[in-house]
C-alpha cells in the first residue's frame, strides 16, 4: 500500500519527497540538538539528505516501512518527520520520529506519533508496536507514555555510522 497522507488537528502528515531536501537539511538534519537523540549523524551536505530521501521515495510503495513528512495545516510548513517500519528482529512495527528544535515542547510529536499509530492499528491491523528514545531525551519518552507506550529495558543504540553509540531506553505498546 501506498503510503497514505494523513491529518491531525494541526498537522498534515505526508510521504517525503527528493523535493523537501533543501528544507529538509536546513530546518533539521544539520541541528546537533536533533540527531544527538537519533540513529542518523547530522548531515554534512544537502546531498545527504537527498540520497535518504530518494531511498523514502522508493519505500512509498512499500509494505514494510510507512514514512511521513509533518507539515502544518495552516500554511504546508514541513518541520519534521517520523514513521513505522517492521523491525525484522523484534518482529513487530517500530515508531520514530523526529523534529525540528524550535517546534520541539509544543506537542508535535505527540499529535503525530498518535495518528501514525492510529494508522498502524486500523489499516495495518497491528496490535503490538515497539519504540525506543535517548536516556538523555525523556520528553520523548513523555510522548511515548502519552501514547500508550510502557517501559521495557534499557539498551545502548549504535548510530547508522557504526561507531556511536548511545543509550536508549525500550518501550512496548500493545494494544489490548
Amino acid at each position: 500500500m501506498d503510503t497514505p497522507i494523513l491529518e491531525t488537528e494541526r498537522m498534515i502528515l505526508r510521504p517525503l519527497s527528493v523535493a523537501d531536501a533543501n528544507d529538509i537539511y536546513e530546518r533539521w538534519t544539520t541541528d546537533e540538538r536533533v540527531a544527538k537523540y537519533v540513529r542518523w549523524s547530522v548531515h554534512s551536505s544537502v546531498d545527504v539528505t537527498i540520497e535518504w530521501l530518494k531511498a523514502e521515495e522508493k519505500n512509498i510503495s512499500s509494505d514494510k516501512a510507512y514514512q511521513w513528512g509533518f507539515t502544518l495545516k495552516e500554511n504546508g510548513y514541513l518541520f519534521g518527520s517520523g514513521g513505522l517500519s517492521f523491525n525484522e528482529v523484534e518482529g513487530v512495527w517500530e515508531l520514530g520520529y523526529n523534529l525540528m528544535h524550535k517546534l520541539w515542547n509544543q506537542g508535535y510529536a505527540t499529535e503525530a506519533a498518535k495518528a501514525m499509530l492510529d494508522f498502524g492499528i486500523n489499516v495495518l491491523g497491528q496490535k503490538e508496536f515497539i519504540a525506543w528514545h535517548a536516556v538523555e531525551n525523556p520528553a520523548s519518552g513523555a510522548v511515548l507514555r502519552k501514547c500508550g507506550f510502557e517501559y521495557e529495558c534499557n539498551e545502548i543504540h549504535t548510530k547508522f555510522d557504526g561507531v556511536t553509540t548511545f543509550d536508549t531506553k525500550k518501550h512496548r505498546l500493545v494494544v489490548r
